[in-house]
Parts: structure tokens; C-alpha cells; sequence
């Protein structure tokens, strides 16, 4: 039936069933000529929200919830705004919402949760940290208010408490892969090595597999001065991002300080497939290749090298060693 046919009610009907049913493009579709009807039903524009959120949308969720809040301000109403703002890395326009939330009910801990992360992402962990404590006061048993206040305190170098916290939330519920994650952080972090990669190894096989996980769990072994195990999480961070040049490089430069000399050089010229005038991979290559006795090659790799940095050859940024990452909840 044409959409043009069926009345309001039949069509926010359908898009509500269509919505239960997973169906969020036809849902967008019968909600949106309802919304045309009736541009005061806040119903409609709570399940065209919702479908649009579902399909990432989080603009024009966002852009529902706003008419929604035009006529109903509630607490849930300007938390699910700003969660809309939020997910469109509109901090700004989050935190407000979040903070009109919060005058409805100042206890209302899924906001205090939000308006942290908001402020987390934002870099400002003084904020988040005063927020996520509100959070954790409403609720002392709750594992993701405590997660996520140990993540900020460890993002901001406060590494014992972030510990109590983080261990808080597992003895709650162990299986929070994020959690350990930021705890093998904050241990690292304190020189405790073993306990930094016993936790990212929990992570890990609670299924957590990132490039930047593995990255961490080499540095650690690197610190242990456990080259061979360090070289095996480099090349798993490389198994997942091939193309990382900061990971080919710590990788490269790993299995060039073991004496693995070719296995290295094959690595700098994969980056400089990538990246033709990476200053620090030609420097690497040439003194790879000369270890080698490929002095030819290797002159032709420190002449560019000074081509580079005489100006004679655009250079991208230098490539640094990777910066450690927590993993935010």
C-alpha cells in the first residue's frame, strides 16, 4: 500500500513494528511520513530516533530526540540526547544535555556515567573523575561506574587508585576485558610488569584483540628484556593492522635489535612501500643493509636520508614510538 494511503495511526503502527522487527530503513520510512502528519507526536520521533540509531545514524537521532525534548523535558529524554550528541562526537552538545538531565534528577547514575565519558573524551579527566565518583556514590556495587572511573584515574596518571577501582569493578564481575585492559595500564605504568601482562593477557582471552593490546604486551616484555616474546605480540599488532606504519616500525625495530637483520629489512621496505620518504625507515633499512654488506644499497638509503633532511624531499611526520592507549569503557 502507498504510504500516502495509510493514516497516522496505521503508520506509526508500522513503524513501530517494523522497528521491533529490525527493519529500521522501512521503520525511517513509515515514521517519517508519520512525523509529516503529525509533527507534535512524540512518540513518533522517540521510535524514528530509535531506528535511526540503530542504523548509526546519530545526527538525525540526535535531531528527534531534540523535538522531543521541545515538548517533554525529562531526565531520560535529555540523557538519550545526549547520548545521540555523544555517539556523534559532539561532546560539547553532550555534556550540556547531560548536565540538563542531571538538573532534572542529580542522581540519576547513567548520566553522571556519561557526562564523564563525555568529559574523558574530551581529555579533561579532573571532570570525569569528579563525575564518575557521583556516579559510583549512587552506586557503589555498579562494575562499569567503577571501570570507568579507573580508566580515567589511570588516563590521568593516578595509577594506585585507578588499581583499587579497576580491581573493584572485577571482583564484581571479572569478565570486564576493558577493565583489564586499563589495569595491565596503570601496572605498567608502576614497573610492575608480570602483573601488566597477566591482566592484558586476561584480556585478551576474555577476547579483547586489538593491535594496541598487543603493542602493550610487547613494550612489557621488551621492559623484562624478553625479546622473543615481545617479538611475537609485535608481529600479532602487525597480523591485525598490516598497514600501522608506527607498529611495522616498533616490529622492524625489534627483530633488527634481536640480530634479525633480514627479517627487519623486509620490514622497513614494506613501510617505505607505504610511505616512500619515511625518514626513519631509510635511515633503519640502510643500516640493515650495510649490517648485510649491501653497502650500494645501503648508500643509496643514507643518501636519502640526507635528501630528506636537507628539504630536497617532502617528509611526512616522523614515525615515533607508539604512545601507550587505554582502552575507554
Amino acid at each position: 500500500m502507498n504510504l500516502h494511503e495509510l493514516d497516522f495511526k496505521d503508520l506509526l503502527e508500522k513503524g513501530i513494528e517494523a522497528n521491533i522487527d529490525g527493519k529500521y530503513e522501512e521503520a525511517i520510512e513509515y515514521l517519517e511520513r508519520a512525523a509529516e502528519m503529525d509533527p507534535d507526536s512524540i512518540n513518533t520521533f522517540y521510535y524514528l530516533a530509535r531506528a535511526y540509531s540503530a542504523k548509526n545514524n546519530h545526527i538525525e537521532a540526535a535531531k528527534c530526540y531534540e523535538k522531543i525534548v521541545e515538548q517533554e523535558s525529562s531526565t531520560i529524554n535529555f540523557h538519550n540526547l545526549a547520548c545521540e550528541y555523544f555517539y556523534s562526537k559532539k561532546y560539547d552538545e553532550a555534556i550540556n544535555a547531560y548536565e540538563k538531565a542531571l538538573d532534572i534528577n542529580p542522581k540519576y547514575g547513567l548520566s553522571l556515567d556519561g557526562i564523564g565519558t563525555a568529559y574523558g573524551s574530551k581529555g579533561d579527566f579532573d571532570k570525569a573523575i569528579e563525575y564518575y565518583k557521583r556516579a559510583c556514590e549512587e552506586k557503589p556495587e555498579n562494575d562499569i561506574y567503577l571501570s570507568h572511573l579507573g580508566w580515567a584515574l589511570g588516563c590521568n596518571g593516578e595509577y594506585e587508585l585507578a588499581i583499587m577501582y579497576l580491581e573493584k569493578a572485577l571482583k564484581i564481575n571479572p569478565k570486564i576485558s576493558a577493565a583489564l585492559y586499563n589495569l595491565g595500564f596503570s601496572y605498567y605504568y608502576l614497573e610492575e610488569y608480570d602483573k601488566a601482562i597477566n591482566n592484558y593477557l586476561k584480556a585478551s582471552d576474555l577476547g579483547y584483540q586489538s593491535a594496541d593490546l598487543f603493542v602493550n604486551i610487547a613494550y612489557a616484555f621488551e621492559e623484562l628484556k624478553e625479546d622473543e616474546k615481545a617479538n611475537e605480540f609485535f608481529k600479532k599488532a602487525v597480523e591485525i593492522e598490516p598497514d600501522n606504519i608506527e607498529n611495522l616500525f616498533l616490529y622492524g625495530s625489534n627483530l633488527q635489535e634481536m640480530g634479525k637483520v633480514k627479517e627487519a629489512a623486509r620490514i622497513f621496505r614494506k613501510i617505505l612501500e607505504n610511505e616512500p620518504v619515511n625518514l626513519d625507515a631509510y635511515r633503519e633499512l640502510g643500516i640493515c643493509l650495510d649490517d648485510l654488506k649491501n653497502f650500494e644499497e645501503a648508500s643509496k638509503c643514507f643518501k636519502k636520508v640526507f635528501e630528506i633532511q636537507k628539504g630536497d624531499i617532502k617528509k611526512p611526520a616522523p614515525t615515533v614510538k607508539a604512545k601507550f592507549k587505554i582502552k575507554e569503557t
